[in-house]
């Protein structure tokens, strides 16, 4: 059976080469592929072609009778070619064509009525040629049409009932003409309309009502045209749409509820827009939107209720607007789904500490390129889903280590290009980041700004010894010290001696004096543990941020922040005690060894003599079994 059907396969290849022209290739399931210098519809066999696809021929002309022969073909290709013109009647004798593509070629006009025989036609693509204009009946007798896709040609001006016979037509793709104006009427028999395309022509302005009769619209896409403005209720009778593209046109005002009625859009974007404001009453209930892109405006800042309504929102880029400076509190307070924000390359100089305490889903948040100078400690205290954070070239000069204290699951965050100044403040972000280095994408970036003898040094690499807190003698002079309460005696490693210290023009001084060179004065030598704290008031310079502890221990070996304070661990003094315990764990340790050394031995001794004995009784045996043989020769 497999022999037979092998040779009948055989037969069959061997019987469409013979038929099939030696610059095409003829498969058996009758799909035919040309390509090359073949100037007219080749010769085929009529009752096997069904798919025709002439790729890159030297055809210029379609003739009335070109068709003729192939009573069965139902999708004809001809692209990529040279073809020029088309008689009036090429495709009256092909009336069963269910697909007709003609894209890529040189047409620079269609007949009238041209495609009247064609009513089981179900896709039309004329894209990429020279088109200048269509009739009105230029489509006459397509009311099977789904696809017509007449982009990438020079069309200017459409007739306003030239889609009239399309009542089933679902796409229809404009895009990439020379289209100024719309017709009012243009659109209004396409009911089953779901996708137009009308990018990248010139429009400057859309007619009101012209959308009026899509109900059923899925897709309209409007981008980088020319637009200065819409009608305020132009998109309101398009309730199924689900992508709107406004962007790289010429809005500078949208009219109030404009996107209203819009409850199932998912994506919308108003990027690349010449937008001075934006109304308070905008969008309508969209809980359903996932993509909104609002890039690249004229904005300086945007209505507090504009994300209200867009509670399934999930990436918001609101990036590269050059005068955004301000953000409203309550911004994002309705979007908790949202997992992408990205607020980089604006203007902001500053965000509120419940800026982003509603995000609880937030993974990336992009805040680089502004020109931040500092962070609320608590901003970022709600995103513990935050995976991806930029800040870098911003002008922050101090963070807190513990504005990162509830990212916990933080895989990558930018710091470099802001202007650090490495003072005493600095040190609490210094330790974050050398605990977090790995996180730290530019940690080569990551350096000094000010002062001057440590600028371009890298943060990473600051030292206690290498920061300097100076308090000018006439501001220390002014202020007075405050009395600290002990700290708690459950706090271990930390031995506190609170001292009260009097005001005076050189008791303060030399108390602040005596501070710094206790914290950098020789382990051996006696420390007297006090606690200060400096009335910031009058301006007077902050050491190690408000509060100091020094710790009368001989070594310190860490340092730790809490709340203002700074923590200095040391390593206790030993006394009798501690040494007699060390004693007793070193002779514990002594006689170990040797009880083991011994056990050894001892294994040693007893595994020599079990061997021995078993040698032994070896050779006894060996002497027993040959007793007999001894007898026999005896």
């Amino acid at each position: 059976m497999w022999f037979i059907l092998l040779l009948f396969q055989l037969a069959l290849s061997l019987h469409l080469g013979l038929l099939c022209p030696s610059s095409c290739l003829c498969e058996p399931n009758g799909e035919v592929k040309c390509r090359g210098p073949v100037t007219d519809i080749p010769p085929l066999k009529a009752n096997q072609t069904v798919r025709l696809i002439l790729n890159a021929t030297l055809i210029q002309i379609l003739n009335a009778r070109s068709l003729e022969s192939l009573t069965l073909l139902l999708r004809l290709g001809i692209t990529h070619s040279s073809l020029r013109t088309i008689h009036p009647e090429a495709f009256h004798s092909a009336p069963q064509l269910r697909s007709l593509k003609l894209s890529s070629n040189a047409l620079t006009v269609l007949p009238p009525r041209v495609f009247i025989r064609l009513r089981n036609l179900e896709q039309l693509h004329l894209n990429g040629n020279l088109l200048t204009s269509l009739s009105m009946d230029t489509f006459e007798g397509l009311a099977n049409l789904i696809e017509l896709d007449i982009s990438k040609n020079q069309i200017a001006k459409l007739d306003a009932s030239v889609f009239q016979h399309m009542k089933n037509l679902i796409s229809l793709n404009l895009a990439g003409n020379v289209l100024r104006k719309l017709p009012q009427m243009v659109f209004h028999n396409l009911m089953h309309l779901k996708s137009l395309l009308l990018y990248l022509n010139q429009l400057e302005t859309l007619e009101e009502g012209c959308f009026d009769h899509l109900h059923r619209m899925l897709v309209l896409m409007l981008h980088r045209n020319q637009i200065r403005e819409i009608p305020p209720r132009v998109f309101w009778h398009m309730p199924a749409l689900l992508t709107l593209t406004l962007s790289g046109n010429e809005l500078r005002y949208i009219p109030g509820e404009s996107l209203y009625y819009l409850p199932n859009l998912t994506k919308l974007t108003l990027y690349k827009n010449p937008l001075l404001s934006l109304p308070d009453q905008l969008v309508g209930h969209m809980p359903r939107l996932q993509e909104l892109y609002l890039y690249d405006t004229n904005l300086t800042t945007v209505p507090q209720n504009l994300f209200a309504n867009m509670t399934g929102l999930r990436m918001l880029n609101l990036h590269f607007n050059k005068k955004l400076s301000f953000l409203p509190k309550h911004l994002f307070c309705c979007l908790p789904n949202l997992q992408k924000l990205s607020l980089k390359n604006n203007n902001l100089q500053s965000l509120h500490e419940d800026q982003f305490s509603t995000l609880t889903n937030l993974r990336i948040l992009l805040l680089s390129n502004n020109k931040l100078q500092s962070l609320p400690t608590t901003i970022f205290q709600n995103l513990q889903n935050l995976a991806e954070l930029e800040l870098g070239n911003n002008l922050l000069r101090y963070i807190t280590g513990n504005v990162f204290a509830s990212a916990h699951v933080l895989q990558s965050i930018t710091l470099g290009g802001n202007r650090w100044n490495c003072i005493c403040r600095i040190l609490d972000i210094v330790e974050w980041i050398s605990e977090n280095q790995k996180l730290v994408t530019d940690l080569d970036v990551v350096v000094c700004h000010e002062p001057y003898y440590l600028k371009n040094h890298p943060l990473v690499s600051i030292t206690y010894a290498s920061v300097q807190c100076h308090v000018p003698p006439a501001t220390a002079a002014a202020t007075p010290l405050k009395r600290i309460l002990p700290l708690s005696s459950t706090i271990t490693g930390i031995t506190t001696k609170p001292h009260t210290s009097t005001s005076g023009p050189n008791t303060v001084l030399t108390q602040i004096r005596s501070l710094h060179s206790a914290l950098y004065s020789s382990p051996s030598s006696p420390i007297t543990t006090k606690v200060f704290h400096v009335n910031t008031e009058s301006g007077i310079s902050r050491a190690f941020y408000d509060t100091v502890v020094i710790d009368n221990s001989p070594d310190i070996v860490h340092n730790n922040r809490h709340l203002g304070w700074v923590y200095l661990w040391t390593v206790p003094d030993p006394g009798l005690y501690n040494t007699l315990l060390m004693s007793l764990y070193v002779a514990f340790v002594v006689t170990g060894v040797i009880l083991i050394v011994a056990c050894a031995y001892e294994l040693y001794r007893l595994n020599k003599v079990m061997w021995e004995l078993g040698m032994t009784v070896t050779r006894n045996n060996i002497i027993v079994k040959r007793l007999p043989s001894l007898k026999g020769k005896l």
